[in-house]
């Protein structure tokens, strides 16, 4: 065998060549073959010296990769390649596509890749966001996906959102969407959920829309038995914490609160008040909770009236503002009759027009060091 592999490449390497490339697809082939094959291909046409994915700067390690799986010839690889060069991908991408999708390498061109692509374009996507949508999900070019991408499109607004979600959860446009998008869909219209609510629910955890229409019944009738129901303006973002939630995050997440001393009615009450803080780890909500009792000094009794306090960040809110509000009342700075909560619902801006700005050039450190903070940068150091 050893002879016959040296009398192999004997004949592929001509001797008055002094710089040869051999492609990832020869070398596969140099180890595959029988008497017969090495007879054919010396007298073959389709042998290709020079590895078209060169052209898009694909390692020999990755082309070698690549054609595990897909041995092409040499001409329907150089226009595939060509093909979504003249299309908006540049070199990486191209690279990045094919790594995706082999098998896009021996699509043909007029049967597969131009009317999909045309079908795209006729929708209404530019090219920029065609190449973000095949790249995110380059098999749809092998899938019927104007029905899916017209349901879509039509429920969320716009291309943007259609992008989005679609970088989240790639099913979306191989999912069956009269089995299963539809009828989840309709089954939260039903329910008095509006068109542009459903969207949002759809951006937040669009992975719920490719679940079993069953599933998200069941779902549904738990949301209401922890009692959220339907026609609560809360229960959309009540339906999508649950669906995002595993029966052990579940657990973990109610086992920390009862740590802390909240009951279980309390702890039930959240999902009406503050669906979000349930996608919270345990962590987070553990580290908020010590924060918030120790260093801010908080009433458990006042943090079970405002259980959104622990929906803000840490380190860029909580933390930062609390530290901007005990210098000022520190330096008798402070008016009373405000509470943490109205201050940590201020927006940034508010915030720093109300409690900032007004000592800015006496406290300069004091404001440079909480924009900092709230950048995630450090934080604030209180000025004595």
């Amino acid at each position: 065998m050893m002879f016959l592999l040296q009398k192999r490449l004997f004949c592929l390497f001509p001797c008055n060549n002094s710089s040869i490339y051999l492609s990832s697809y020869q070398l596969c082939g140099l180890f595959n073959f029988s008497t017969a094959t090495y007879e054919n291909s010396e007298h073959s046409s389709n042998l290709i010296v020079v590895n078209p994915l060169q052209s898009c700067e694909l390692s020999s390690e990755k082309a070698a990769k690549t054609a595990k799986y897909h041995t092409c010839r040499k001409n329907s690889l150089s226009l595939s390649i060509e093909f979504f060069k003249q299309n908006g991908w540049s070199d990486v991408q191209v690279m990045k596509l094919t790594q995706k999708a082999p098998k896009l390498l021996r699509a043909n061109e007029e049967t597969t890749l131009k009317p999909k692509m045309r079908s795209l374009q006729d929708m209404g996507f530019s090219v920029t966001e065609i190449v973000q949508l095949v790249s995110t999900c380059p098999t749809i070019l092998f899938h019927n996906f104007q029905p899916n991408l017209n349901f879509l499109k039509a429920l969320l607004g716009s291309n943007e959102r259609l992008l989005k979600v679609c970088r989240k959860n790639l099913f979306l446009l191989t999912c069956s969407l009269a089995r299963k998008i539809e009828p989840n869909i309709s089954l939260l219209r039903e329910c008095g959920i509006s068109d542009e609510c459903i969207a949002r629910m759809v951006v937040l955890n669009p992975g719920f829309v490719v679940r079993k229409n069953k599933f998200i019944k069941e779902v549904m009738d738990h949301v209401e038995e922890l009692g959220v129901p339907h026609d609560c303006g809360t229960f959309p973002y009540a339906l999508v914490a649950v669906l995002n939630m595993s029966r052990s995050k579940f657990d973990a997440t109610f086992a920390t609160l009862k740590s802390f001393g909240w009951s279980q009615p309390d702890i039930v009450a959240i999902l009406r008040k503050n669906p979000g803080v349930w996608t919270l780890s345990k962590n987070n909500i553990s580290d908020k909770m010590t924060f918030l009792l120790k260093e801010a000094g908080c009433e458990l009794q006042y943090i079970i009236r405002h259980p959104g306090i622990l929906s803000y960040s840490l380190e860029k809110r909580l933390r930062p503002r609390l530290e901007v509000m005990n210098f000022l009342e520190q330096n008798k700075l402070l008016d009373k009759g405000h509470s943490l909560m109205s201050v940590m619902l201020l927006t940034e801006g508010k915030f720093i027009n109300k409690y900032l700005f007004p000592y800015k050039e006496k406290f300069t450190a004091l404001y440079s060091s909480f924009v900092a903070a709230v950048q995630g940068k450090h934080h604030v150091v209180a000025e004595n």
